[in-house]
């Protein structure tokens, strides 16, 4: 199955680049449309880490988001399938609005957690995030609770963009998270990181991704979470 998968988000891929490719004839002739509003993207990671617990090695994801024109809802589906670890796949299925207040960048997500090969139980969550330019650095932080676990997650982070060249971008970016009743009783500061990734545009709509990040445990997970260098790389096209 996870061959499968692979070849697949291989295939989807090789015709979406393919087609994102411009014929001279057509090009000329064609009159430019407008974007639909969808993004298709899929990736690997050496480790899967989901609010700061690596729960699966060499893991493969594939995601469908779209953009619901004339309105703030966005809407999506998310995949990942590692092939060891604690895992052993996830479909997230979620739908968040986005508004401006204030200032910051404002958004409430409503996420389904399902797990299709365990049989497990679904988790359902609701996130509220903030995100604002602070002009040297980007601030974004987000609450989640989880309706089935009882239990809260909060992140906070900053991120800055260096361009390399006209078509690639270096993002450092760093952060923190705390955690009550989700991964252990009470709360405790659950992790901290660091990553840097590295966007290329291949074209106006296709972008490659790769990333490398440093997990480091803190007080809720260190009892059974190591810190780890991990990382992967993504592409994504927009329609």
């Amino acid at each position: 199955m996870k061959k499968t998968i692979a070849y697949g988000i291989a295939g989807v891929f090789a015709i979406a680049i393919a087609n994102a490719g411009d014929s001279k004839g057509v090009t000329e002739a064609a009159v430019a449309e407008q974007p639909l509003g969808g993004m298709i993207s899929a990736g690997y990671m050496t480790n899967y880490v989901f609010y700061g617990v690596d729960l699966g090695s060499n893991a493969v994801w594939t995601g469908v988001d779209y953009a619901v024109a004339g309105t703030p809802l966005n809407v999506g589906v998310w995949y990942v399938n590692p092939t060891d670890g604690n895992l052993d796949d996830r479909l997230d299925v979620y739908a968040s609005v986005g508004q401006e207040v204030a200032g910051f960048d404002a958004s409430l997500t409503f996420t389904g957690y399902f797990f299709p090969d365990s049989g497990a139980d679904a988790t359902y969550e609701l996130g509220v995030g903030l995100a604002r330019s602070l002009g040297i650095v980007d601030w974004s932080a987000t609450a989640r609770y989880d309706f089935e676990i009882d239990g809260w997650y909060f992140e906070t982070g900053l991120s800055k963009g260096f361009a390399v060249s006209d078509n690639i971008e270096l993002v450092v970016s760093t952060g923190i998270s705390y955690q009550i009743d989700y991964w252990t009783a009470g709360g405790d500061f659950n992790h901290a990181y660091v990553m840097a990734s590295l966007p290329i545009a291949l074209r106006s709509n296709v972008t490659l991704e790769p990333y490398v990040a440093g997990l480091f445990a803190l007080d809720a997970i260190d009892s059974f979470q190591d810190d780890i260098v991990h990382g992967g790389v993504s592409l994504s096209v927009s329609f």
